[in-house]
């Protein structure tokens, strides 16, 4: 249990998940209508805001990732990404219970579309989540530029 807490494979976790939510992020940022697109085929969010909220989104994962690679409040940073996870697990599981066919929009949209929706994304979010609650639950302020008091909780 010693290994699940080690600070060496927190900072592991914390980068692994900055890295992937803010590569996520790069492709939406730049796309964002693209995006959009790929947000409403999944029938969840109003027509009406789905560019606010893809937007928010795409820049809520940039920001989120890039606090988690630079150290800046992880835990605060790896809950949210736990947030962002758990409303991709229930997006995905909505489209594989009501047998749709769409792009997940997960990294690129459009005609540079990533994949589509699938139980292996809903394994691998949930490997994700496991990440971001372990950042969660261990960070130590191991090589953060800002945690509020090192070696304690910034809970």
């Amino acid at each position: 249990m010693k290994f699940i807490t080690h600070r060496y494979l927190n900072l592991a976790l914390r980068l692994l998940l900055g890295g992937v939510f803010l590569y996520a992020a790069w492709h939406k940022v730049l796309y964002p209508q693209q995006f959009a697109i790929s947000i409403r085929a999944y029938q969840i969010v109003p027509v009406s805001i789905s560019n606010l909220f893809a937007l928010s989104l795409a820049w809520g994962e940039g920001l989120a990732g890039t606090m988690l690679i630079l150290g800046i409040l992880p835990r605060k940073s790896a809950g949210a990404v736990f947030i962002f996870l758990v409303m991709f697990i229930a997006a995905l599981s909505t489209v594989l219970i009501r047998g749709m066919v769409i792009d997940c929009g997960c990294f690129k949209s459009g005609e540079h579309a990533s994949s589509g929706v699938g139980p292996t994304l809903i394994v691998r979010n949930v490997f994700l989540l496991a990440a971001a609650w372990l950042v969660i639950q261990y960070n130590d302020g191991f090589l953060c530029l800002y945690s509020r008091r090192r070696g304690e909780s910034d809970r």
